[in-house]
């Protein structure tokens, strides 16, 4: 209903799928309808975020062969939204693409994903890019920034909060607010505007959007943010208008002239421009056999985490497991927290099978031992992300699925720390990914 609100597409229902299905039953199902003439644009709600049957990102990169742009996002609400460009080459040569929008199964993280994201896309798609002969004779990449800052956005408005309003501590935040209008005292042709928040902002809350005349742009709290934890009553921020808004003018902001853009554009700066140091811990019981073992996972690990543009080696440590358990925590705490490791910000622990035992992928208690010393050392543990890792690990090898993977902050949350076993270890590193870039950008604020 929302989406046929806006006037720019037409909706097609294409039903509800159940997260107990299989990724090949869930892609079969929507394979076909994804290329009927009529759609251009899937967006999916649900089975996006971090649980055990939140799947849906394998179906579509996995089970559709779908490409992911960007995911994990730093606002609240919407964390864990995803965009995705599906291809298909046509009788004729030509690629067909899709478009696919998979937003958060809460109703208002979608609802308002839909509005931030969505619905500009739609309005992109709708109306076409202005070009003239001296941007068609760019490159593509410069058209598309073109086309970006050329897209007509949300209408603006500045707006004095009513009330104190708790900032989050972790993300920035898009809060509904409903809006009054006041004559100023001094020239009444001018008029100011006050917010007032809709109420409780959880993101399964549907009345915070009732009556909600826009969202109001609220940084991120606490001392990694802007330095208070309370947006004050008296304070201004913008408002992103809703198109439904009786304040809406309807005067085709353009996302370059935009005050959504001025916050944001330092903080995309610094985080597109963020990379990967890595830094490699292997645990064998075989030292003397390692060193070739070693830069096969090296290349394995490189080129799933996304090849030398986004991914700098920082050091590789090989481990001796051939020790009692207290000598193995000692060295295991050595190599993670140690020198060795100073300018990673992503650590990866990699327990390496006897080799020339292709039935055997590890030593069972080594992977026990690495496994419980590594829980103790990391902080904010990622269990979710944990078991995606396992099971992804496990779909291309399926004895991975024996070892206790780990996920978690080291080195005072400098760093992340990621354990796996050699098996299924590239289609471990392609999934947790993106979530890796979105972590590490984290880390920096």
């Amino acid at each position: 209903s929302q989406l046929t609100t806006y006037g720019n597409c037409k909706p097609h229902d294409l039903g509800i799928i159940s997260d107990d299905d299989s990724i090949e039953m869930l892609s079969d199902r929507l394979k076909n309808g994804l290329w009927d003439d009529g759609i251009d644009v899937i967006i999916s709600t649900g089975g996006i975020s971090m649980g055990e049957k939140d799947n849906m990102e394998q179906v579509f990169v996995e089970g559709m062969g779908g490409k992911i742009h960007f995911g994990r996002m730093n606002m609240k609400p919407g964390k864990p939204t995803t965009f995705i460009t599906i291809d298909k080459e046509g009788s004729n040569g030509t690629i067909r693409r899709k478009l696919v929008f998979a937003l958060p199964g809460n109703p208002v993280s979608a609802s308002v994903c839909t509005e931030l994201l969505v619905r500009p896309c739609l309005d992109l798609l709708n109306q076409g890019v202005e070009t003239s002969e001296v941007v068609n004779s760019l490159d593509e990449q410069v058209f598309i920034r073109h086309a970006v800052d050329n897209a007509s956005v949300h209408d603006e408005l500045m707006a004095t909060l009513t009330k104190d309003v708790k900032l989050d501590k972790g993300r920035p935040e898009y809060h509904r607010v409903s809006l009054q209008r006041a004559q100023t005292p001094h020239d009444k042709l001018q008029y100011s505007y006050h917010a007032t928040s809709t109420g409780v902002q959880r993101s399964s809350r549907v009345l915070s959007l009732r009556s909600a005349d826009g969202l109001m742009m609220l940084p991120r709290g606490g001392p990694l943010g802007c330095g208070q934890d309370v947006a004050k009553k008296g304070q201004a921020y913008p408002v992103l208008l809703y198109q439904s808004s009786s304040y809406a003018m309807r005067c085709g902001t353009r996302f370059s002239e935009s005050m959504h853009r001025r916050m944001l554009e330092t903080k995309v700066k610094v985080e597109t421009s963020e990379k990967l140091h890595l830094g490699i811990v292997v645990c064998t019981s075989e030292k003397e056999e390692a060193s070739g073992r070693l830069d096969k996972v090296r290349t394995i690990l490189m080129n799933s985490l996304g090849g030398e543009d986004h991914v700098e080696l920082v050091n590789r440590v090989v481990c001796d497991m051939e020790a009692s358990y207290d000598a193995i925590a000692q060295r295991l705490n050595e190599a993670v927290c140690g020198p060795a490791m100073d300018n990673a910000n992503v650590i990866v622990v990699v327990v390496l099978g006897k080799s020339g035992q292709e039935s055997n992928p590890l030593p069972f208690r080594t992977g026990l031992d690495v496994s419980h010393v590594l829980r103790q050392m990391t902080t904010k543990h990622a269990d979710a992300m944990a078991m995606r890792l396992r099971k992804a690990a496990a779909s291309e090898d399926a004895l991975a699925a024996l070892f206790e993977n780990s996920v978690g902050l080291v080195r005072n949350a400098s760093s992340v720390l990621i354990s796996c076993s050699d098996r299924g270890l590239g289609e471990a590193g392609t999934v947790v990914r993106s979530s890796l870039n979105h972590l590490v950008a984290m880390l920096k604020k």
